[in-house]
C-alpha cells in the first residue's frame, strides 16, 4: 500500500514539473478542500485545518501528512492534494 501512495506521489510530481510546476485542472478537481488552514510542524511540514470533499475522513478539522509540493491557492501531501482555501487568520498578520 505504502509503495502504491509513493506511486501516485511520483506521477504527481512529474505532472506538476511538466505543467510549469502546478498541479493540472484534474489533479485538483477532485482534490479535498481545507480552509481555515495553517502550517503545522509535527516532526515534518503539514496542515492543520477544517477539510471537505476528503475521500476518507468527514468534513471537520484535520491535520496532513508531510507536504512534499505547494504553489499559490494548492498543496501536495504524502497522501493527496489539497485545495487551499481560506487561511487561518494569523497567516494573514
Amino acid at each position: 500500500m505504502e509503495a502504491e501512495r509513493l506511486d501516485r506521489l511520483s506521477l504527481d510530481l512529474r505532472l506538476i514539473s511538466a505543467n510549469s510546476d502546478r498541479p493540472t485542472i484534474d489533479q485538483l478537481a477532485m482534490a479535498p478542500v481545507l480552509s481555515d488552514w495553517r502550517r503545522a510542524v509535527v516532526a515534518n511540514h503539514a496542515l492543520i485545518g477544517c477539510v471537505r470533499r476528503h475521500p476518507l475522513v468527514g468534513p471537520g478539522p484535520i491535520r496532513t501528512s508531510a507536504i512534499v509540493a505547494e504553489g499559490p491557492g494548492w498543496a501536495r501531501t504524502l497522501s493527496r492534494f489539497y485545495v487551499l482555501q481560506d487561511p487561518h487568520p494569523s497567516i494573514l498578520d
